[in-house]
């Protein structure tokens, strides 16, 4: 699911709403969700925070229901500057994220094994840092592919 096209390490954006709108846009023009997606995936993070405080560093995995989704993707995204997002599980503690994950996944079978994984990288200092430094988007993939395959 981990796809070239689909790694943006310096993606510029002001904020969480330009993020979804700049996001949602090259997602629609490549074909991996339907035009409700940026609407529904705003509304969904409203509604269920997907901002994680991890060590050592803060993501966020926004996703939304498979009826938005196309064909199944993850989206992984370094902004140029950290974005912030509301805390899973609470309504007002703040994470500013410096990776983005974003699940499209057209149904929910093996979605929580995925999550398990992509947790587990997250606290891996080492990966980590490598995805917060490396530029080249086939390396990032392999790191990826490796970690959490």
């Amino acid at each position: 699911m981990f796809k070239n096209e689909l790694v943006f390490p310096n993606f510029d954006c002001t904020d969480r709403d330009d993020f979804f709108e700049k996001i949602s846009t090259v997602l629609v023009e490549k074909g991996y969700v339907k035009e409700t997606f940026k609407q529904a995936i705003k509304q969904r993070e409203d509604e269920y925070p997907t901002g994680l405080r991890t060590v050592p560093y803060h993501v966020a995995i926004p996703h939304t229901d498979p009826v938005n989704i196309c064909k199944p993707f993850i989206a992984v995204i370094r902004p140029t500057k950290r974005i912030e997002f509301l805390e899973m599980g609470s309504d007002d503690k703040r994470v500013d994220a410096q990776l983005l994950f974003i699940l499209g996944l057209k149904r929910g079978e093996g979605q929580t094994a995925l999550l398990q994984k992509l947790i587990e990288m997250f606290m891996q200092r080492e990966v980590m840092d490598q995805l917060l430094k490396e530029s080249n988007q086939a390396d990032i993939i392999r790191l990826l592919k490796k970690t959490v395959a």
